[in-house]
Order: structure tokens, then C-alpha cells, then sequence
């Protein structure tokens, strides 16, 4: 299996290298030393680790519906118990739904891959229903006492094309006063059958008073934008 046709591995070196720089300096000034973070889409915990090198005090809710991405993950959290392991998609729906597994389960989805892509990241190994749940339930039964009147630092989604529902789940708690600050992917090609566009979210986003704050960008091996990381803050 090769990588998708517009990868270049040689610019994704690059940009992962200058991405990872540019939002390690965003978040050291967004969040703060004892803050609250939601990881939806959390694979191994890769994220969850970042945000532990730089505020080592985090409490980080981690979601992840991939059998086996997750066993690595629960064993992450039990040497880091600030890291709170989930077993379930994030979705507008509580129930169960069925979950797109690829080969490379980074690109796993609530969505399905548009056929013919021969990336390992975009290439269905396996189908398996899977637990959802809304992320405002999830908050009201877990996070609003311990709120206390402050304020999630981060939402964090990385759903491979269904972030907007991951997004849209937090209902009422969809506020800059709730939700400080979102961190979602945002794709340029088409990746997924019924994937959200970069315009559907930032139309949501701005709906809900938050505004475009900075573009972690992923180029196609053309070098114009395949897909990005997006950092919505509250407007002011």
C-alpha cells in the first residue's frame, strides 16, 4: 500500500516540524498550568502528550473508540493519571454507530473513506459499531461541577472529517465562556463520503462567537493547503 498520491513525505516533514513549533507557542499562552482539556480523537494519546510537556498539571479527557489504539492509550493513563481514557465516539447522537477502521487507524472515522484512496490512512481495514456520546452530556455529568465557574481551556478534535459533529455535540456549552478555546482538523480535499468543509465549520464557529485565531497548515504535494489544523479563540 503506498502513500495518497498528493503526499509528499519530504513537506510533511516540514510542515509537521513547523506546525508542531508554531501551536506549542499559541497554547503555552492559551492555556493555563492547571487546565482543563477535552482530546477527542485521541489515537495513542499523542496529543494528550504534547499537552502534558507543557502544562505537565493538565487534566486531559481522552476519547477514543479504536479497540486497539485504545489499549494503548488506557495503558498511557495508568502511568499518567491525569490523562482520563474514554472507550467512545464523540457525536451529535448518544447510542452507537458504525466506525470506520483503516489500516493506519489514524485515519479512522465515523465517515467513510471515499473508495480508491491508497492510503493506509484513508483505506478501510474493518467496520465495528461503536459507543457515542454527546460531548454536552459528557460535560453536564462530569466536568460542570468541577468547573466551578471556570472555563474549559481546550477542545481538541481530530475526527478525520466528522468534527463538526464533535463540535456541535457540546450544545449549550458551545460558548467562549465554556469552552475557552477549539482545536479542530479542517480538510481542503475531499478525504471522506459526507465530510464537513473548512466553510461549514468556520460558519458554526462564528455562530457560537469564536473567531479564526491561527492555521496550522499540511500541503499536498502540489504545496498548496490539503488540510490544517485550526485554532478557534473567543472574538473580541
Amino acid at each position: 500500500m503506498t502513500h495518497h498520491p498528493f503526499h509528499r513525505p519530504d513537506i510533511e516533514l516540514e510542515d509537521n516540524a513547523s506546525t508542531t513549533h508554531d501551536l506549542r507557542r499559541d497554547l503555552n499562552r492559551l492555556i493555563s498550568a492547571n487546565c482543563t482539556v477535552i482530546d477527542v480523537g485521541s489515537n495513542r494519546g499523542q496529543f494528550a502528550t504534547e499537552i502534558l510537556e507543557i502544562r505537565p498539571e493538565a487534566n486531559i479527557y481522552c476519547f477514543e473508540p479504536v479497540e486497539e489504539a485504545f489499549v494503548d492509550l488506557f495503558e498511557l493513563s495508568r502511568q499518567v493519571p491525569n490523562i482520563h481514557p474514554y472507550k467512545k465516539a464523540v457525536s451529535r447522537e448518544n447510542g452507537s454507530a458504525t466506525f470506520y477502521v483503516t489500516v493506519g487507524d489514524e485515519g479512522s472515522s465515523l465517515l467513510e473513506p471515499i473508495a480508491g484512496q491508497p492510503s493506509k490512512w484513508l483505506t478501510t481495514r474493518k467496520k465495528e459499531i461503536v459507543e457515542t456520546i454527546r460531548l454536552e452530556q459528557f460535560i453536564s455529568d462530569n466536568l460542570s461541577t468541577a468547573m466551578d465557574g471556570s472555563c474549559i481551556d481546550l477542545l481538541k478534535t481530530d475526527a478525520q472529517g466528522a468534527d463538526l459533529e464533535v463540535i456541535l455535540s457540546a450544545g449549550k456549552y458551545l460558548t467562549p465562556t465554556c469552552i475557552k478555546a477549539v482545536l479542530t482538523e479542517v480538510n481542503f480535499a475531499n478525504f471522506y463520503n459526507a465530510q464537513y468543509s473548512f466553510q461549514d465549520i468556520l460558519a458554526a464557529m462564528d455562530k457560537a462567537g469564536y473567531r479564526l485565531g491561527w492555521f496550522y497548515p499540511h500541503r499536498a504535494h502540489d504545496m498548496w493547503l490539503w488540510w490544517a489544523d485550526a485554532l478557534f479563540i473567543a472574538k473580541r
